[in-house]
């Protein structure tokens, strides 16, 4: 396996550089939301308007389609029938295109009492703040949905550079936005630049594949029998559509009774773990589903496990040191990330818990990742279903658990506790297609992960135990040098096998950072 993910460690070089970009100008963004803003009321209208878009998008079963289309789409191209592949996204881009322009309009009409059921804790200001807002981002819906079609088309002709790079484009046009419009038109500047970014977004990545090779023309048949093998497959998802909602409505509704800011603080604390999962999971989770699903469409189930147990061994090396690191050090990351202008000391004391229980996720998450993609590039949709409904229940069931005692932290805790369920129920269902699927988890990679990490985290409570000066520079980068000095300095000289794999995408970033 350390053959082949060295050949692909190209792309996964191009996903990490563009992805550490994408991370520097969110990073930027950020900080002047956090600036411009804080913790406040009008950031959590935001919010909740955006992760209502969320909401409705997987309503709309926008990622089922793409996931259900790839593994087709690759199976053609695998089969030289490289048209028949171009005809067949056309149609169904179309089509899909056309039904969520209809539910768009749909959500148009019954936003407001939409969004009284889904915050019903908001005061009458907030509400009549997010209402407008979520007017503003209804656009969006459309072109995100068709970004994520034409970058799963882009990644199955093993396309990786462009699509990494709109994490680039998208925050850079809600900075302009924020920049120009917020000191006279508020939050409602962010908004506008995330609806603009969609929409720039898709366009970038329609030329892009026009130069793979797609000659675009118009193509609408419902009738077509890959459209209803689509549908088929598809239709399994439907039944997890309420259970889906649910769990995200019981989300909203909980924080919408909490604490003015606290969803705003659970939205900061989630940017920073979702950087460091675009950062150092989604280049290798990415990369590997058109390896599994080129596997599975050969029934290579021997090799499948070779890229599951790779790619677990990889993620676990690379992410444990991560959530040690930012548990340890989140009171000083918070303050020197977001603690300027607006951003009060009780905005990042409320940011910091919520970062401590959302990092604690980030392993089994990407576990449950590789999962879930075996699962799909088998084109097991209704086992996916399952497990989907399932992790939705164990979700709604620690969402009504964990809140009365911790608040917005247990919301947290929840959505750190999920990933293992969902990892345990598809590693359960994998064994019937996958034979020793258990044998990923053999391996001496671990072990000396295990006790790196223990070293890591000695040094890290160590070095705070000394007095330092209250600057950044000291209280974060000193132990996180350190730090990292001793756990990938140790992996080397252990001769961990991972190691070599890190090396080689820090390779392959060095020579995109020369063409460059």
């Amino acid at each position: 396996m350390k053959t082949e993910f060295e050949r692909t460690t190209g792309n996964a070089g191009v996903i990490g550089l563009t992805a550490f970009g994408g991370a520097l100008v969110g990073f930027v963004l950020q900080l002047l939301v956090a600036y411009y803003f804080g913790a406040a009321a009008e950031t959590d209208a935001f919010f909740m308007a955006q992760s209502t878009s969320e909401l409705l998008s997987k309503l709309l079963l926008g990622g089922s389609i793409t996931a259900v289309f790839i593994p087709m789409f690759v199976q053609k191209l695998s089969n030289g029938r490289r048209q028949d592949a171009w005809h067949m996204a056309l149609n169904i881009f179309h089509i899909t295109a056309v039904l969520y322009i209809m539910m768009i309009a749909i959500l148009t009409l019954f936003a407001r009492p939409f969004i009284h059921f889904i915050a019903p804790g908001f005061a009458p200001e907030t509400f009549e703040l997010t209402v407008y807002l979520l007017y503003i981002l209804l656009p969006s819906f459309l072109f995100l949905f068709l970004v994520e079609f034409a970058t799963s088309m882009l990644h199955s002709l093993q396309r990786f550079a462009l699509p990494a790079s709109m994490r680039l484009l998208a925050p850079a046009i809600s900075i302009i936005a924020i920049v120009t419009l917020a000191p006279r038109m508020g939050i409602a500047a962010l908004a506008i630049g995330v609806a603009i970014g969609s929409l720039f977004q898709f366009l970038v990545l329609m030329i892009g594949l026009r130069r793979a090779g797609l000659k675009y023309r118009f193509i609408f048949n419902i009738r077509d029998p890959i459209v209803r093998q689509l549908a088929y497959m598809v239709y399994p998802f439907i039944f997890s559509v309420l259970v889906t909602q649910v769990a995200g409505i019981v989300y909203r509704m909980l924080v919408s009774d909490l604490t003015e800011g606290s969803l705003a603080s659970l939205k900061f604390a989630e940017k920073i773990t979702q950087l460091l999962t675009i950062m150092f999971l989604n280049s290798v989770t990415l990369v590997i589903f058109p390896l599994l699903s080129q596997k599975a469409s050969k029934k290579d189930a021997a090799g499948m496990l070779v890229t599951i147990s790779s790619a677990i061994r990889l993620i676990t090396f690379v992410t444990v040191p991560l959530v040690i690191g930012v548990a340890l050090l989140r009171e000083p990351l918070i303050d020197f990330v977001y603690q300027h202008g607006s951003f009060s000391k009780q905005d990042a004391a409320m940011t910091s818990i919520a970062l401590l229980f959302l990092v604690l996720g980030l392993t089994t998450n990407g576990i449950s990742s590789v999962f879930g993609h075996a699962v799909l590039a088998l084109q097991k949709t209704k086992a996916a279903v399952i497990v989907s409904i399932a992790s939705q229940i164990v979700a709604i069931s620690l969402f009504l658990l964990l809140v009365p005692p911790m608040g917005h932290a247990g919301l947290a805790l929840a959505s750190s506790l999920v990933p293992i369920s969902t990892a345990l129920l598809y590693g359960f269902y994998l064994r019937r297609h996958i034979p020793n699927l258990t044998r990923a988890f053999h391996h001496i990679t671990f072990l000396k992960t295990a006790c790196l990490a223990i070293l890591l985290a000695a040094v890290i409570l160590f070095i705070r135990t000394v007095e330092l000066p209250g600057i950044s520079l000291t209280q974060l980068f000193l132990p996180t040098l350190i730090g990292c000095v001793v756990f990938f300095g140790g992996a080397w000289l252990w001769k961990v096998e991972e190691m070599e794999t890190v090396l080689a995408i820090i390779r392959g970033k060095l020579v995109k950072w020369r063409k460059v």
